[in-house]
């Protein structure tokens, strides 16, 4: 828990999961709790929404081994930890945060209900928060939702009519965003491009193939890829393969380039079916520097049908770690 008195802003710049109808706002100054949580760590804050900037920064590992009792045990407790903070540095109740937005790598249908357990469940999440804090709003979000919220009011994506963000990182996501809102579907599901089935015929023509482009492309699917071609397993992930293959290992750069490969033409197909006026990549994938984002920008930008469209800007979301919790407590003040 933080000590100092004295708040620690950092800015963006610098460095609906909802009800199914309309609620009332909380005032635009209104500072709001936003957590992140991962499959590998929770990350959490204070949010001022009308800078996005980020008081009490938090984090903690996520123990996805322990029970889904206990990971929401621990997120109340980061709730309680920051909400404690926040009452000793007040200097009046306004500075109290009143609200909540949680960011969850999950499906979240329109009403605001987790819909799905990819990762972990998240028994009465809501309802654990309301019973060991005053917090009188809770709100959940998808993680991806959440991210490309927080790019279009402070990140890549401002002043942008719409983008389309992906986040690469051990799984694959994405969002239309429209005039600074996430586009979430008829039910909240509309976040998905790589995780259906895809069939296409063998070279012989004798019969399909059929696959799933994540369990190949995404972070894990790429260590899943090199150990089934050459049998040893990656002490280091993802880092370890981009090691390698800066090292001259062509193993590691086929791995690298196949699972480009296969997301590059995926992203260019969106482009070719949505025509946005960006891209705008996130997760430790999209934002990386190494082989793998050369060429899944090759890959992008040479499979788009539109040739005048080749040129779209790709760009890197610009808030890092922070756009989860930022778009977590905006997500919290949304009214539609």
């Amino acid at each position: 828990m933080p000590t100092r008195k004295t708040p620690s802003y950092r800015t963006p710049q610098q460095s609906r999961a909802e009800t199914a109808r309309p609620v009332t706002p909380f005032p635009s100054h209104s500072p709001v709790i936003g957590i992140d949580v991962g499959a590998t760590k929770i990350a959490a804050g204070i949010v001022h929404p009308d800078t996005g900037d980020i008081r009490f920064l938090l984090r903690i590992p996520t123990r996805r081994h322990v029970s889904p009792k206990e990971i929401v045990s621990d997120i109340t407790a980061i709730v309680t930890q920051i909400m404690t903070a926040a009452r000793q540095d007040a200097s009046n109740v306004e500075e109290i945060p009143q609200a909540v937005g949680i960011a969850v790598p999950e499906l979240v249908d329109v009403a605001g209900k987790i819909r799905s357990a990819w990762n972990f469940p998240l028994p009465d999440l809501s309802q654990a928060i309301r019973e060991h804090t005053t917090l009188s709003f809770i709100r959940l979000e998808s993680d991806v939702r959440a991210g490309a919220f927080a790019e279009a009011r402070y990140g890549s994506g401002r002043f942008c009519d719409n983008f389309a963000y992906f986040s690469l990182g051990s799984g694959t996501s994405y969002t239309l965003c429209l005039k600074g809102r996430p586009y979430k579907g008829a039910h909240g599901f509309a976040i998905h491009f790589a995780s259906s089935s895809l069939a296409v015929p063998t070279e012989d023509c004798s019969r399909l193939s059929i696959a799933v482009p994540e369990d190949f492309a995404s972070g894990l699917g790429m260590e899943r890829l090199w150990t089934t071609r050459w049998g040893n397993q990656l002490k280091d992930g993802v880092h370890e393969l981009e090691t390698l293959a800066s090292a001259g290992d062509s193993r590691a750069q086929g791995v690298i380039e196949d699972a480009a490969s296969i997301t590059g033409r995926l992203i260019a197909q969106t482009i070719n079916m949505l025509d946005p006026e960006k891209i705008i990549l996130g997760g430790g994938l999209g934002c990386s520097e190494g082989l793998y984002r050369q060429k899944l920008e090759e890959y992008i930008r040479a499979n788009i049908w539109e040739r005048s469209c080749a040129t779209i800007p790709i760009l890197n979301a610009g808030l890092g770690e922070q756009s989860g919790i930022i778009g977590a407590a905006l997500s919290a003040l949304a009214t539609d």
